[in-house]
This record gives C-alpha cells, structure tokens and sequence, in this order.
C-alpha cells in the first residue's frame, strides 16, 4: 500500500468518527448525546449551537464524500492483463503459415504484417492460418473489454544484439594454448 493510499485511508477514518460526533452531539427531539452529560452540547457553542453543529455537519459529509469518491479510485485493485498469444508456426513453399491461440478466455487477437504494433482498429485473427511471406514482420495482441492489452508477440523472433556476437555452439571457440613443459621451480 503506498503512502498516499495511507494518508487518504487515514484522513476518511477521521472524518467519519467526526462526523459520527458531531450528528451525536446534535439536539434531537431527545436532546441528543450533549443532554446525557448535564446539557454540555447546547452550552458549548452559544445560542447557536443547531446552526453552528448544522454546518459543521453539512461540511463534514461534503468532505466525506468526497474522500469517499477519491479512495474508491485510490483502492481499485489493478485490471489483469490478457495473456500474450501463442504462435504456431508451418513452412510452406509460398512463406509460413502462423496460427495464433488466445490464452485468455473470451480474447480477441489482433495483428499487423507491417511490424507495427497492433490496436484495437488492427486486423483481427479469425482462426485461420496466417500467411507471413518472407520480409514481413507479424505481431500479435490479446485484447478483451476491462482487461489491458497483452503484451505484443512478435514473429519471427528477433535475435538479441547480445546473441549476435557470441559463437553458437556449431562454431568451435578460439583455442588457447598452453604450455607444455613445466615452469622451472
């Protein structure tokens, strides 16, 4: 929880046992709670006292409510995340074919040839074989209504910069040379 959420959750506390006070300190047709010790309620701000408890109540649900509102926002837990689609992919003389499957129940998969990112207004995968010739680029994102968007997939797979420079494991390694005779003593 971060700090804010603890201030905002802090400040509502206060509000509302002010609140419930001052409704309680208020006369009613009883008195209120302010007759229960000896009449303190109606003495202790004058005359006055229904107006004056009138607007501090009045006050005090304002801000309650609108503490009310903000932490409804404060505290909503965080939407999920559609599940990145899974690509199948199958060689063919003309280029590949790639099958996309939604993890996410109910998910829409939407995708592009032209190595844009994919948005709502993208094509959209309708369970057919995609044909992605060679020189394209295809990604692929999950959406669905109240979730966020899942993160993009790309095919084919790009190689890291870092795996460009290291040897595979078909490429034999620089050798090394070492001594054949012992260093004298």
């Amino acid at each position: 929880m971060g700090t804010l959420q603890i201030i905002l959750g802090g400040l509502f506390v206060v509000i509302c046992l002010l609140l419930i006070v001052v409704v309680l300190l208020q006369k009613g047709r009883g008195g209120g709670l302010g007759a229960a010790f000896g009449g303190a309620g109606s003495s202790a701000f004058g005359t006055k006292t229904g107006d004056v408890l009138t607007w501090v109540t009045i006050i005090l649900t304002g801000v309650f409510l609108l503490l009310a509102s903000i932490n409804v926002l404060a505290f909503r837990p965080p939407s999920p995340t559609v599940a990145r689609p899974e690509v199948s992919a199958a060689a063919t003389d003309n280029g590949t074919l790639i099958s996309l499957a939604a993890a996410t129940k109910d998910a829409v998969i939407h995708y592009t040839l032209d190595g844009t990112d994919p948005v709502a207004t993208s094509a959209t995968y309708e369970k057919m074989p995609i044909l992605v010739k060679s020189g394209q680029v295809l990604k692929a994102r999950g959406m669905r209504h109240g979730y966020l968007p899942s993160p993009v997939t790309v095919w084919p797979t790009p190689v890291p910069a870092a795996a460009e420079t290291q040897p595979s494991a078909s490429e034999p390694a620089e050798a090394t040379t070492m001594p054949t005779t012992a260093p004298a003593l």
